[in-house]
């Protein structure tokens, strides 16, 4: 018996592919995916030469996300520039977002003269538009023979569902809130913050701060010489008379033995004269000139003994050492008032800030200050300004300063003197804009140099 031929497959009918085309389509996991689909799987039902899926930004602005056959297409590539710019002026037309061959004449004369070189002679522009009217994307459609009618229904229903597979991947875009749109509740926003802006605050700066003595007694260098040691450690509490520091006497003690010395031989002369004086009359007026002498040294020796005695400073009364380190001061030489130490009463302290010239603001006597010890910084020392300098000048790090003191508030802990901490002070109030935006304002001045 003869075999029966087996009877040819069906080409697959179009419907079929357009069913197949858009189950891939939903299948997709990223946009990635579903561009991958809409550039190359499109050609099973639109026999295509060149696909591309152009992609709308937040602005509107067009770039080329998915080129056929391409795995990674560069955007800088003379044809997608070229492609990029076309549908740029293509998305100003009325039929944007519809379906519709895209004929020379639609785009400038630039693009039209390299159109034969970038792309095939006939367009399809196939807008991916969502269910609620906002453009995702295009697809570019091109081959050398023209699309049929038939062929652009099918791309126009394969389009709705690429463009709705488009937008479950991104996700819904949340409508603005009515109130955002209203004109009268933005208005009243407006008044408000410039009433908030005009709200007086009270103005206020952050310095670095130090508990210091109130009216210390200054311990100054008695005469010229180099400190020799010291008897007493920082911040001790002295009693008065006690000795401070003594400087090197060597020098002292020589001068006041020569002294010595000189007085001797001066009043040997002067005896000597006296007893020449009863049997040689002329001998009586070297008398007056050898007790000058007498009177010369002896006003010498008194001052070497009195350096010598001064060489041991000691304390004018009673308070706490204060200084820094003995080591800094131990074979320094020092001029006569300079300042050494200061006998500082403990009970009797103030607050004193280092100001930055770039925080400064008007100062007023009176104006509060407060101060958070870095020992204790959950307790506060109150103060009230009492003292601010005229000029600035270098601080201890190298800051350009004004120096500021405030008294503490009655019934305040006088606070041990040498504590450092951050003071904050308090000046008068001013329009909160003023207190935003004075460092600002300020900076600007500098720059224009007004």
């Amino acid at each position: 018996m003869a075999a029966v031929p087996k009877a040819a497959a069906p080409a697959a009918s179009p419907l079929l592919t357009l069913l197949q085309l858009e189950r891939e389509a939903r299948h997709a996991q990223s946009l990635e995916g579903l561009r991958f689909v809409i550039a190359n799987r499109t050609r099973m039902l639109l026999p295509y030469r060149q696909a591309m899926v152009l992609a709308w930004s937040e602005d509107q602005a067009a770039s080329v996300a998915a080129v056929s056959d391409v795995p990674a297409p560069d955007v800088n590539a003379p044809q997608l520039r070229w492609v990029t710019a076309c549908a740029r002026q293509l998305s100003l037309h009325e039929d944007s977002r519809r379906l519709h061959r895209v004929e020379r004449e639609a785009v400038s004369e630039r693009e039209r003269a390299e159109w034969a070189e970038w792309s095939a002679a006939h367009v399809v522009w196939v807008p991916l538009v969502k269910p609620d009217g906002q453009p995702v994307g295009v697809l570019w459609l091109s081959r050398a023979e023209p699309f049929a009618d038939e062929e652009l229904v099918l791309a126009e229903r394969l389009a709705e569902t690429y463009a709705h597979a488009w937008g479950a991947l991104v996700g819904p875009k949340r409508p603005l809130p009515a109130w955002v749109k209203s004109r009268k509740l933005w208005a009243g926003a407006v008044v408000a913050l410039l009433v908030l802006l005009l709200l007086p605050v009270r103005q206020s700066a952050l310095a670095p701060g130090e508990v210091a003595a109130d009216d210390p007694f200054v311990v100054a260098a008695p005469l010229d010489g180099v400190v020799a040691r010291f008897f007493v450690r920082p911040n001790e509490i002295v009693t008065e008379g006690q000795k401070l520091l003594a400087f090197d006497d060597t020098d002292l003690t020589s001068r006041a033995q020569v002294a010595a010395e000189e007085l001797a031989v001066a009043q040997a002369e002067l005896r000597k004269a006296e007893q020449g004086a009863m049997s040689d009359i002329q001998s009586a007026a070297q008398v007056a000139l050898a007790r000058a002498q007498v009177d010369l040294k002896t006003a010498e020796l008194s001052h070497a003994s009195g350096l010598l005695a001064r060489s041991t400073v000691k304390a004018e009364q009673a308070g706490v050492a204060v200084f820094r380190n003995a080591n800094d001061w131990i074979g320094k030489p020092v001029r006569t008032g300079e300042r050494i130490i200061t006998l500082a009463d403990s009970s009797r302290v103030m607050i004193e800030a280092h100001l930055p010239v770039a925080d400064a603001l008007v100062l007023d006597q009176g104006n509060a200050m407060v101060m958070f010890l870095d020992a204790d910084p959950l307790r506060p020392v109150s103060a009230r300004l009492a003292e601010a300098s005229y000029e600035a000048a270098m601080s201890d790090e190298g800051i350009l300063a004004y120096r500021v003191r405030g008294k503490l508030d009655p019934g305040e802990a006088a606070p041990r003197i040498g504590l450092r901490g951050t003071i904050r002070i308090d000046g008068p109030r001013v329009p909160l804009f003023l207190y935003l935006f004075r460092r600002p304002i300020a900076a600007v001045r500098h720059m224009l140099g007004l």
